[in-house]
């Protein structure tokens, strides 16, 4: 008898189960529709309710739907598609807006492909750190620009992505081996961003004090004015610090987090910013999985540093320095931002 009631039992979960599931299937059909006129109006939708930057850009959203919906077809093939969508995000002028799939990625790079690169790794590995780096972590760490009459030295990091974690052991490690320095080059370069969090805490390395870095603003609603502001400090590290001077070097594609890094750092009093001026990207994505398997992510935060300018397109060094001097004969031997920073960090 126990037996039987048991395998009624199991029978009447399986039914139940069976139903669950083909309840779940009808509603995810009715809510998740990858017909190509809903593909478009979610991604234009989710741009709408999340973007950040249109007033900033002075961007017409309602304009673009009017004239880019017309143009989607119900018989149009997932690249046309993709190519039509891609095409209206990019009007947004963003290199954190894109549209993902299983066949391409949309991208807008216009705002470091007018720029001089600015950074050419081999030059620095061969003619600055020639193999006597230490690699702490994602940081390579060595003493560059010895000067004969100065027994002291410049030391040098070369971070090149805020995507790697940065341990406090990492840090302590590279303070320690600052005592003798006569300064330190901060290379962030080529890095794409990342993590915002590990450039605070590079940061708060090299303050003496609190200090207020900027306002940021995060999204609350789906009006395209709906934030919220957050203001941002960099509080002391409670243990090892560096209070010497700090360059920091930059170029175009020194972009997102490392965009928030270099803020951080110029607000301190004892860092200068040398390069080209950084690609910007100061709204933190949000995502939005599609129906038909892509995704989409638009920029939904905003930074406003504390003279109150949006840092969106990029932060202007405090010196401009060009890797290779216009008019000069371009060799391999030497960078010229680098060599910039050695003079600048030695005159102090």
């Amino acid at each position: 008898m126990n037996r039987m009631k048991n395998m009624q039992c199991r029978l009447l979960f399986l039914f139940l189960l069976a139903g669950l599931v083909s309840c779940e299937k009808v509603f995810m059909e009715d809510d998740a529709k990858n017909d190509p006129v809903s593909i478009f109006n979610d991604i234009w939708t989710f741009a709408d309710r999340h973007y950040s930057f249109f007033e900033e850009k002075g961007i017409d959203w309602d304009a673009v739907y009017d004239d880019y919906r017309p143009r989607v077809r119900a018989d149009m093939n997932p690249v046309e598609l993709f190519d039509l969508c891609a095409e209206m995000l990019y009007l947004l002028r963003d290199g954190h807006v894109n549209l993902l799939s299983s066949f391409d990625r949309s991208r807008n790079w216009q705002w470091y492909l007018d720029y001089p690169d600015n950074f050419h790794y081999p030059v620095i590995e061969r003619h600055y750190l020639g193999g006597r780096q230490r690699y702490v972590g994602p940081l390579q760490f060595a003493y560059i620009g010895k000067d004969d009459d100065d027994e002291r030295d410049i030391a040098y990091v070369y971070y090149g992505s805020f995507a790697n974690p940065v341990s406090e052991g990492n840090l302590d490690l590279i303070i320690r081996n600052l005592d003798d320095a006569v300064g330190l080059i901060i290379d962030v370069r080529n890095n794409g961003g990342g993590s915002p969090t590990y450039g605070r805490n590079i940061a708060a390395r090299f303050a003496a004090e609190k200090v207020f870095v900027g306002t940021n603003y995060v999204k609350t609603g789906p009006g395209h004015e709906d934030f919220r502001p957050e203001g941002v400090t960099i509080t002391p590290h409670s243990g090892l610090t560096y209070g010497g001077n700090v360059v920091v070097l930059t170029n175009r594609r020194s972009y997102s987090a490392t965009t928030y890094f270099v803020q951080y750092m110029r607000e301190l009093d004892n860092v200068t910013v040398i390069g080209d001026a950084t690609g910007g990207g100061a709204g933190l994505p949000a995502f939005r999985d599609l129906a038909n398997g892509w995704r989409v992510r638009v920029s939904s935060t905003r930074f406003y540093c504390p003279a109150g300018n949006s840092i969106e397109p990029g932060i202007d060094p405090d010196i401009f320095q060009n890797m290779f001097v216009p008019g000069e004969d371009i060799t391999l031997e030497h960078d010229a931002i680098i060599d910039r920073a050695i003079d600048h960090l030695r005159a102090l």
